[in-house]
């Protein structure tokens, strides 16, 4: 297991690295589009069940969608950076219709992000159907083995994000809820939108 700084984990998830970093919320698996078969091959994962991006900013993460109610700004501005993923309509239909986003609130990530130079796909690191590890130490290691490097750093809360799905114009569907972000608050929300 290679422990690399931002700049360099940024130019080795360009080529198609994955990389082991901590977030606020979790420890996550990262990487670039090039790196997304290999990320699901480590986390012995289904590809074709998406993975949420991080994104530097909201600007950035909504453009990622095809569509963007006001519920999902509204949140944005509350809550982001944050453990907050939103699930809108993607741009292309075809590749499963929706895209999760998310703006971390973690330096080392957010300094990932910048070193990239774009979004990154991350999910939880670890493997299918096992709980997620919130510190590094906690990462099994048949997943730290097969990663190509490692960004250390302050681990976060320990809890996956909320994830909130506002995709297909429907009704706002809470899939992950957490202490701060329940379907009452969420309702409530809802409704001052409409």
């Amino acid at each position: 297991m290679k422990v690399a700084d931002t700049t360099r984990a940024g130019e080795e998830l360009r080529g198609g690295g994955v990389a082991l970093v901590p977030t606020d919320t979790v420890v996550g698996l990262v990487a670039g589009e090039s790196g997304l078969a290999r990320l699901a091959e480590i986390k012995n994962r289904d590809p074709a069940k998406p993975v949420a991006a991080l994104c530097a900013s909201a600007t950035e993460a909504f453009s990622l969608a095809a569509d963007v109610p006001p519920l999902a700004r509204e949140l944005a501005r509350r809550f982001w950076p944050g453990p907050l993923t939103l699930v809108l309509d993607a741009p292309d239909p075809r590749n499963g219709g929706t895209i999760g986003v998310r703006v971390p609130d973690h330096a080392v990530v957010r300094e990932l992000l910048a070193a990239y130079g774009g979004p990154l796909y991350a999910t939880s690191a670890n493997l299918a159907g096992q709980p997620a590890p919130g510190t590094l130490a906690e990462v099994s290691s048949e997943v730290s083995r097969s990663v190509d490097l490692v960004v250390e750093g302050a681990a976060g809360g320990g809890e996956a994000s909320a994830v909130v799905d506002l995709s297909g114009g429907g009704k706002a569907r809470l899939l992950r809820r957490t202490p701060w972000l329940s379907e009452e608050t969420l309702s409530r929300m809802a409704r001052e939108q409409e």
